[in-house]
C-alpha cells in the first residue's frame, strides 16, 4: 500500500537547505535592528521634546519664586502696619534666590510701593508691590539709603510699630 505525500507547511521549513535558513536568520536580525532604530528615533525624539518644554518652564518658575518673595515683604509690612501701635515683628527672609542675591527699594514706601529687584539666570526681574500708607521709618548700617540687599547682614528684619510710625530695621 502506498501512502500518499503530503506537503505540510511545517515539513517545508525542514526541509529547507542550509542557504535559505541562513537568509531567514539573516532577515530577522535585519529587522530586529531596524525595530530597535526607529524605536530608539522615537525615544530620543520625545525626550527633546519633554526637555525643550521644560525649559520654557524655568524661567516661570524663578518668575513666580521671585514675585512670592516680594509678596512676602509686602504682607510683613501690612501684618505690622495693621497690627497697631505696640506691634514688633521679626520677618525671616531668604538670603538669596536660586542661589543670586536680590535688591527690595524700600524708599518709596510713604509712596504706597516697594520694589524687588532680581537678576536671574534668565534675565532681569522687577516687580513692584503695594503697602499701606503709613508713616515708615528705614533705619540702621545694613539698610544703607532704604535698599536693602539680601546678602549683606543677615537675612532678619525688624518691624516695630510705635505710636503710628513703622520702624524697619535689618539686624547686623
Amino acid at each position: 500500500m502506498k501512502v500518499a505525500r503530503t506537503n505540510l507547511k511545517a515539513q517545508v521549513a525542514i526541509e529547507r537547505t542550509k542557504f535559505s535558513a541562513s537568509n531567514l536568520k539573516a532577515q530577522v536580525a535585519t529587522e530586529f535592528m531596524l525595530y530597535t532604530a526607529i524605536f530608539m528615533f522615537i525615544t530620543i525624539a520625545a525626550f527633546v521634546v519633554v526637555n525643550q518644554m521644560m525649559s520654557t518652564e524655568i524661567p516661570l518658575q524663578q518668575n513666580t519664586v521671585a514675585k512670592e518673595t516680594g509678596e512676602a515683604f509686602a504682607n510683613a509690612i501690612l501684618l505690622s502696619v495693621k497690627g497697631g501701635n505696640g506691634f514688633s515683628y521679626n520677618y525671616t527672609f531668604p538670603r538669596t534666590l536660586f542661589g543670586l542675591p536680590y535688591t527690595i527699594y524700600l524708599t518709596n514706601l510713604s509712596d504706597g510701593f516697594m520694589i524687588l529687584e532680581w537678576e536671574g539666570n534668565y534675565g532681569n526681574f522687577s516687580y513692584s508691590y503695594s503697602v499701606p500708607s503709613y508713616e515708615y521709618n528705614v533705619d540702621g548700617a545694613c539698610l544703607t539709603g532704604g535698599v536693602l540687599m539680601s546678602d549683606t547682614c543677615s537675612n532678619v528684619l525688624m518691624l516695630n510699630n510705635v505710636h503710628g510710625n513703622l520702624t524697619i530695621n535689618q539686624m547686623p
